[in-house]
């Protein structure tokens, strides 16, 4: 190589450096004004919940979480625009699995540092607690830049880390709202990066961790179906599932011998989300649109003979059997970049998982953020349709903060009421339903352009080449 030519290419270096640098400063920067805001205009419930969890972690031993409900804590709130300070709490075990537990010991542990009073909803409280959920962004970040560095050129890496930090889905959900399916992504796209390098045991390992950490890691579980179905040696891919299940229960061996079942009770089979029975907790899917027609927010109740749930799980069986065959359809036409294909399946799962079924919470759109933006670096055409699915799932996250929404207002009876409280009622509900029937379908319109572009493109970005071999 010529002296111009390492210089060039010392220089390209440099740029991706100062880039990257950049985006990570911007990243932090953003949380930082994120977390100022969010005692005051983030969602309350789910950190106080945290908190209390952190709390019993650090007075009464980590095991005690699932054996016991935890004490109310100190909450700082604002109440018609004034602070005051209240005891308040859900009282709900935890419903996490045992890799959280261990990780709100950590985060309690840390505030009462930082605040021995452990005061929830305090500038304090919302970075104590946003450790380890921004830790998880920048960990995903990461992976997905190799992820797109492994088909793509450097500074599509750098880019795809940049879009990640920065992605609003994730910024929203994490710092500002206090959720944590960063804790389920960070894993799920090394997960995925493992899966298109072949490397299945690494991959079961990190699903493992996901599941360790919540619930919903099981959104992965139609990823390794379809490895199974369509992937080899299907061997290690079974052994990838018991490596998966081992790293789950190695994180759940002390609670196994403490106090049995009751971890698995509480995470997995009596969840507190499960228990909402909403056919939509504020998803503007296909069920807001059957809210806003028919004004039936019950899941049991049934349509056409049978129950809303039962429907919400037969879209859910069509669109994953869609997306099986939108995407073995493009490996087919491309077998150079086969393997990739897990990447945009994952987009189109995480879609069709918050879209279709029932019980649905705002905040799972952000499942679908770093897939969509891995997947308009693979195939150019769902460029649009990826970024506007990353503005609409925004939206639906933000939904709590600006509209007194159809989901949160309905009641079996409106009889119950007052006139003039009913009267209000309907006024809040005239108002905001223009806006949710438009958030509501552009959501739809917007998975589907990224389906269509899945479906359409017949080959990678023209450098994917060169970064895949």
């Amino acid at each position: 190589m010529s002296a111009a030519a390492t210089a060039a290419a010392l220089s390209k270096q440099r740029r991706a450096v100062v880039a990257l640098f950049a985006a990570l400063v911007a990243g932090c920067a953003v949380r930082v004004v994120l977390l100022g805001l969010a005692p005051r205009w983030g969602f309350l419930g789910d950190h106080v919940d945290y908190v209390c969890w952190g709390r019993q972690a650090v007075t009464a031993g980590v095991l005690d979480l699932y054996r016991h409900p935890p004490e109310p804590v100190a909450t700082d709130v604002f109440i018609d625009g004034h602070p005051r300070r209240l005891f308040t709490g859900t009282g709900e075990r935890l419903n996490y699995p045992p890799l959280a537990a261990y990780v709100f010991l950590l985060q309690g542990r840390l505030l009462e540092r930082l605040d021995p009073s452990s005061v929830a909803n305090t500038a304090t409280a919302r970075v104590a607690y946003a450790v380890a959920t921004s830790g998880a962004e920048l960990l995903l970040a990461l992976g997905l830049a190799l992820l797109v560095g492994s088909f793509a050129s450097g500074n599509a890496a750098v880019a795809a880390f940049a879009a990640a930090w920065l992605a609003p889905p994730l910024l929203l959900d994490g710092a500002f709202w206090g959720q944590t399916e960063s804790w389920v992504l960070a894993p799920g796209i090394w997960m995925v990066l493992a899966m298109t390098r072949g490397r299945w045991l690494t991959a079961g390992a990190l699903w493992g961790i996901a599941l360790a950490a919540k619930p919903s890691g099981l959104i992965f579980a139609p990823l390794w179906l379809y490895a199974l179905l369509f992937r080899r040696p299907r061997a290690r891919i079974v052994g990838a599932g018991v490596v998966a299940l081992l790293a789950l229960n190695l994180a759940a061996l002390p609670f196994w011998v403490d106090s049995g079942t009751a971890w698995l009770r509480s995470a997995y089979l009596d969840n507190y989300v499960y228990r909402l029975h909403w056919t939509t907790a504020m998803s503007f899917n296909v069920w807001y649109i059957d809210l806003l027609a028919t004004g039936v927010l019950d899941p049991r109740t049934r349509l056409l003979g049978i129950t809303r749930d039962a429907w919400g799980a037969l879209l859910l069986s069509a669109g994953l059997a869609g997306a099986y065959a939108i995407v073995r359809a493009w490996e087919r036409r491309d077998p150079l970049h086969a393997r990739f294909g897990i990447l945009p399946l994952a987009a189109l799962v995480t879609l069709a998982a918050v879209l279709l079924p029932t019980r649905v919470h705002s905040t799972y759109g952000a499942f679908t953020a770093p897939f969509l933006i891995g997947s308009a670096f693979l195939l150019p055409r769902t460029t649009l349709g990826a970024l506007a699915c990353l503005v609409t799932m925004s939206l639906q996250i933000l939904s709590w903060q600006w509209g007194n929404l159809l989901a949160m207002h309905v009641q079996p009876d409106e009889a119950v009421f007052p006139p003039a409280v009913r009267a209000h009622r309907h006024e809040l509900r005239r108002r905001d339903v223009p806006r949710e029937w438009a958030l509501a379908i552009a959501n739809l319109v917007a998975a589907t352009a990224v389906a269509g572009g899945i479906a359409a493109t017949r080959r990678p970005r023209s450098d994917a080449s060169e970064g895949a071999e």
